[in-house]
């Protein structure tokens, strides 16, 4: 009963990963919030506004804007492979393929984070 009961579980979880498998497209959301949040960062501690009405003003335009380009520019950069259970995302940097997230049970983990991007980037 207990083998059986185990393997019942064990279905149970791979059927709900293949559902709950993310797309091309919540990669892509979620290299692009990653970014979003980089640039904003970013543009906060060389402009020094921080929290200020003006701050929070050029935020908001600089998030769209970057969110625009960047869903753009990611339409075509990012692939993903579909493992079934689970997708990864990748970029072609220097015509090699760079993993970028995982997506696993309806969410998408990025494999870098606003300091790295900043620090390629030079903000």
């Amino acid at each position: 009963m207990k083998k059986f009961l185990s393997l019942v579980i064990i279905v149970a979880v791979v059927l709900v990963a293949i559902v709950t498998c993310p797309d091309k497209q919540a990669h892509q959301d979620a290299i692009t919030a990653e970014m979003n949040g980089a640039i904003d960062s970013a543009i906060k501690d060389k402009v020094g506004l921080g929290d200020s009405d003006l701050g929070k003003s050029i935020s908001k335009i600089t998030s769209k804007l970057t969110t625009t380009v960047l869903g753009a520019a990611f339409e075509t950069a990012v692939t993903v492979d579909n493992y079934f259970v689970f997708s990864v995302g990748k970029i072609d940097i220097d015509d090699k393929p760079k993993t970028v997230s995982v997506g696993l049970f309806g969410h998408v983990f990025t494999t870098f984070d606003a300091d790295d991007l900043k620090s390629s980037l030079h903000l």
